[in-house]
């Protein structure tokens, strides 16, 4: 049955690459282990063995989604570093810090939670945090619909919640830290029911489509030109919080660090980058630092 499954499952995978490949052409998938495995084949350039670069993201969505959004990204490093880059997706920070302890991914992209946690089982540093909407902070809210007559928290007594992911900065934490501030320690208990989405786009869905009476989730799916929002309100909002930031592990050369962090400092600020800034949703990216999520360790001792 366990043989069985694997062979679904490798099935499954070879189908969603087929159709990226399909959709996107042969280029878009590069990575030929990391993607699943994290173990790829070297490059070789003349009679030079060159190893990859191994960038890492968190899926938020199928495949397909990702290699469309992302590889862009690791093109444009392959061509400012002249190296390959590949990319690898990993379901969680478990994940990710297996990856990063083995040497199987040398960046990664994490929300400001699993940064914190990551850090604490990896050796990594941030290098870079994104900036969106003209700012490199974010908040987590809490939405309901406008016709609910639900206006603060108090009102979500016996309704249906979403969260997004108990690893996930505005999707769990900052929300369940206001929740625990005002009373509320068994969500189970207090809500009517209480699911979790996997992404931020899926909460705001679940409101929108009536499935939930309210979720929790970040800023940065608040977006105007979303006709969705339309139908939706605020009833809540945190402090703000910086980004998530690109991580580099320890060990990687330092010249090729500096080298990597010009590349992103550059994007969204020449006339050649505006187009790739404007593929992966952001403005710009500004260094970062170990410090800047210390808010979020103080939110975690408080909670954990």
């Amino acid at each position: 049955m366990r043989k069985t499954g694997q062979l679904l499952a490798a099935a499954l995978i070879a189908g969603v690459i087929g159709l990226a490949v399909l959709l996107f052409g042969p280029s878009i998938i590069a990575p030929k282990g990391p993607i699943i495995e994290g173990v790829s084949e070297e490059t070789h350039v003349g009679d030079r063995v060159e190893k990859p670069l191994y960038i890492g993201f968190i899926p938020q969505g199928n495949a397909v989604f990702m290699v469309r959004k992302w590889q862009p990204l690791a093109d444009y490093l392959a061509r400012e570093l002249g190296m390959p880059v590949e990319m690898v997706f990993r379901s969680s920070y478990r994940d990710i810090i297996t990856a990063l302890s083995h040497g199987e991914m040398d960046i990664c992209l994490t929300g400001a939670f699993m940064y914190v946690l990551t850090r604490e089982n990896a050796d990594i540093h941030p290098l870079v945090r994104r900036k969106k909407f003209g700012s490199s902070q974010y908040y987590s809210v809490i939405v309901v619909r406008k016709e609910s007559g639900i206006e603060g928290i108090e009102d979500l007594k016996g309704k249906s919640f979403a969260f997004t992911d108990k690893e996930s900065t505005t999707g769990y934490l900052l929300p369940m830290a206001m929740m625990r501030q005002q009373g509320i320690h068994d969500p189970e208990r207090y809500f009517s029911e209480v699911i979790y989405t996997g992404n931020h786009d899926s909460a705001l869905l679940a409101v929108f489509t009536q499935r939930m009476q309210a979720a929790a989730m970040s800023s940065t799916r608040w977006q105007p030109e979303n006709p969705r929002i339309k139908e939706l309100k605020i009833i809540w909002k945190s402090a703000p919080i910086f980004l998530g930031p690109f991580s580099v592990r320890a060990g990687l050369d330092k010249t090729l660090e500096q080298r990597i962090k010009n590349a992103f400092l550059r994007i969204g600020t020449t006339p050649d980058t505006q187009a790739l800034s404007e593929h992966i949703q952001i403005e710009g990216f500004e260094e970062a630092g170990d410090r800047d999520y210390d808010s979020i360790r103080r939110v975690r001792a408080w909670m954990f």
